[in-house]
């Protein structure tokens, strides 16, 4: 294990990997500058073309396919498409001689169009041509980074929202007047081209296949077949997970959702080319999309006494509903919502018009919650559906060795980045996919960076960013290299984890671990055990303010404080001194015995760090599903909280909160039920000491991904911030 102290070596890194990443110096490039033109994609002509110039980075060609250009999908559906072409050779790691550049393929995030990494600089600091800013997740990850290096860079929106068959309202564009659409949704040539919630079948089928055209187009001149790079975040993260476990297959849509009838065929451009991904890079999202969206608790990583991996079950019994984010991530593509129009997308509206994509039926559905959900017909199919092999990567077959030596074209490598403050996609959901590779292989080529990155509460602070794309971009520097797994170790040698530290409070400091495994950098276990008597019986009337605000709709993408007297009086409270300070790395523990009056119920667990100034600051949280014969029963409950990598100071005790009711971020449970508490311990993965700071950090700028989210039925709408265009392109 290593650690790193500040930023300064991850800087000099990045120069390293800079280099490294094929720009030619000022005099090379002008010597050797290429004269691409915008090549006609599937038979669609650029609506327009620009020579982009960044002011720290070589020029590149950008082409643009708007509403009169857009690109046809596999099945005709019209895409939005920019095509980024770079005006300097590619030189391949490895070599001085020139040669045909890989693609890069941006899939964007759910409600997020083509401009989501789009920029004109190097940096991401600038867009090009949209009003979205890229933020600090587009440092040195974009489209101007790698085409100003001599890669193609393809971004797109995908099917089913703003001109790609869903709604514009600043340009009055709408599918339902789009003759293109039209066609698709009416099922006249067999296209759906409104949203399939990230489907193999249609969303990932669009990526490969644009890579396709790309691959064809301007006599086959414009990129490298076999060197075709995945990446995306949030919603683009997902897709970018199943296009690292294929093993370069498309999934038709004749496919069903169940694993032993998934369909596929070899991944090919339309005029027969094999297609080949050299290496995928999912950046905060899901490999298990039911846990991410309905957790039951059973999710663990098996480390430092969490309960044993083999218990995951995402579906029995059926989890707690992330209330406020659901709703949220359902409105983007309602079309009236009350006081708030919105650009948006194009949902299969008919009742059962699209059993596979039915996201208005599955949204009420799932909103009614126990016991309606859990004993409705179409239950098993919604959860088969969102939680098979067809949206989650947890649910897809491990690639097999068919070699005694492991092989890339078996093997895809995957670096994954992944948030440790991201409510949404907790870092269980990398943690535990990594897992399930390296159980099945031990050397699977999959590394994972986890730091204060994600969605809301990640502030997403620049120099975390600037570190993991230093890795990542060194990963995908080896990855184009290797010819063989072996090769791939050696050239790429940073340790599998890497886990930068939060910086919520003022006194926290950036430090930097890594080893061979997630559960390795912890040294040691701080336990805390609450030896009085029985907590009292609480039921489901709490909910206070720190349910409100510890909301990651409310708070907005920050990190939540507030007053530690804030607690509601239905809550189980535990408070426990930290005797010195250690720095958390993992998923605290729970161990209780709860005593449980009724059949149905949910608790959840919240882990506050207060201070010395009487202020509480959110750590984590988790809740579990319980369920039993009606009646009253003692069991013993072992929950894993969400992983984080967090520094306890001196002076700083925990306060760990059980209750019932968390809303509004998880749904409460409809049927009544009572519980009360005894024998609780609390057991941390830990470090010890932490470089806490006399000094007042200075914070970065939070970066909130762009789901602009309106929970229904809250009483208020709350928006995250979003990043669109103000005008139709």
């Amino acid at each position: 294990m290593r650690t790193l102290e500040g930023s300064r070596t991850m800087l000099l890194a990045g120069a390293v990997v800079a280099a490294s990443m094929g720009a030619l110096p000022a005099t090379t490039a002008r010597a050797a500058l290429l004269s691409p033109t915008c090549p006609t994609l599937n038979g669609s002509t650029a609506s327009s073309s620009s020579t982009v110039s960044p002011s720290d980075g070589n020029p590149f060609l950008l082409c643009r396919y708007t509403l009169s250009n857009r690109v046809l999908s596999f099945d005709g559906t019209p895409l939005r498409v920019d095509l980024s072409l770079p005006t300097v050779p590619y030189i391949p790691p490895g070599s001085t001689t020139a040669a045909k550049p890989p693609l890069v393929i941006f899939q964007s995030g759910y409600s997020n169009d083509y401009c989501q990494f789009e920029s004109t600089t190097l940096a991401g600091s600038t867009d090009a041509g949209c009003t979205d800013f890229i933020g600090t997740p587009g440092y040195h990850w974009n489209n101007a980074w790698f085409a100003s290096n001599g890669y193609a860079a393809i971004n797109f929106t995908p099917r089913g929202w703003y001109e790609s068959c869903g709604r514009v309202l600043s340009s009055g564009y709408t599918y339902a007047t789009d003759t293109a659409c039209q066609a698709a949704t009416s099922g006249h040539t067999g296209e759906k081209s409104w949203v399939h919630l990230l489907d193999r079948r249609w969303e990932v089928h669009d990526a490969q296949f644009l890579a396709g055209v790309v691959a064809d187009a301007a006599a086959g001149t414009l990129i490298n077949p076999n060197h075709i790079v995945a990446t995306g975040d949030s919603g683009g993260g997902g897709p970018t997970w199943d296009e690292g476990l294929t093993q370069d297959q498309v999934v038709l849509t004749t496919s069903t959702a169940n694993p032993s009838l998934v369909n596929t065929t070899p991944w090919t451009s339309p005029l027969g080319k094999a297609l080949h991904l050299t290496a995928a890079l999912p950046m905060y999202t899901w490999t298990d999309l039911v846990d991410s969206l309905l957790p039951n608790g059973t999710a663990t990583d098996g480390f430092h006494g969490a309960p044993p991996v083999a218990t995951f079950n995402h579906d029995n019994p059926i989890g707690v509903e992330k209330e406020s984010y659901v709703a949220g991530l359902f409105a983007r593509g309602v079309t009236n919502v009350p006081s708030q129009p919105l650009d948006g997308a194009q949902y299969a509206l008919l009742p059962l018009q699209d059993p596979t994509a039915d996201l208005p039926t599955w949204f009420a559905e799932i909103n009614a919650g126990e016991p309606a959900f859990a004993v409705n017909p179409d239950t098993p199919t919604i959860l088969a559906e969102v939680g098979g092999p067809l949206r989650s990567p947890y649910a897809m077959p491990i690639p097999a060795n068919n070699h005694k030596t492991p092989s890339l074209n078996t093997q895809k490598p995957i670096f994954v980045m992944q948030g440790l403050t991201d409510p949404l996609f907790p870092g269980l959901q990398a943690l535990t996919m990594i897992n399930r590779l390296q159980a099945a292989h031990s050397h699977y080529p999959v590394w994972g960076f986890f730091g204060d990155i994600g969605h809301s509460y990640a502030q997403n602070p620049l120099d975390v960013w600037k570190q993991a794309h230093n890795e990542s971009n060194g990963f995908l520097q080896a990855a184009l290299q290797a010819t063989s797994l072996t090769q791939l170790s050696q050239l790429f040698t940073q340790p599998t984890i890497t886990v930068d530290t939060t910086r919520c409070l003022p006194q926290q400091t950036l430090q930097s671990y890594s080893a061979n495994s997630f559960g390795s950098i912890a040294t040691t276990q701080l336990t805390f055990v609450d030896a009085g008597a029985a907590q009292n019986t609480f039921n489901q009337s709490g909910g206070g303010p720190e349910s409100l605000m510890s909301d990651p709709i409310v708070t907005g993408g920050k990190c939540v404080t507030m007053p530690s007297s804030t607690t509601d009086s239905h809550e189980a409270v535990y408070n426990f001194p930290v005797a010195s300070p250690a720095t958390l790395v993992g998923g605290p523990v729970v161990n209780v015995s709860a005593t449980l009056i009724g059949s149905s119920a949910e608790l959840a667990a919240r882990l506050w760090d207060v201070d010395s100034s009487g202020n509480q600051t959110l750590i984590t949280r988790s809740v579990v599903r319980l369920d039993q014969p009606p009646g009253n029963s003692t069991m013993p409950l072992s929950l894993q909280l969400w992983p984080n990598a967090w520094q306890l100071c001196t002076g700083d005790s925990l306060k760990l909160e059980l209750t019932q009711t968390d809303a509004p971020t998880f749904r409460p449970d409809n049927e009544p039920s009572a519980m009360s508490f005894s024998g609780l311990k609390l057991t941390l993965p830990a470090v010890p000491g932490a470089l806490c700071s006399a000094s007042v950090a200075v914070a970065e700028s939070p970066f909130v991904p762009a789901l602009p989210l309106i929970p229904l039925g809250l009483g208020t709408v709350a928006l995250l911030k979003r990043r669109r265009r103000s005008a139709l392109h």
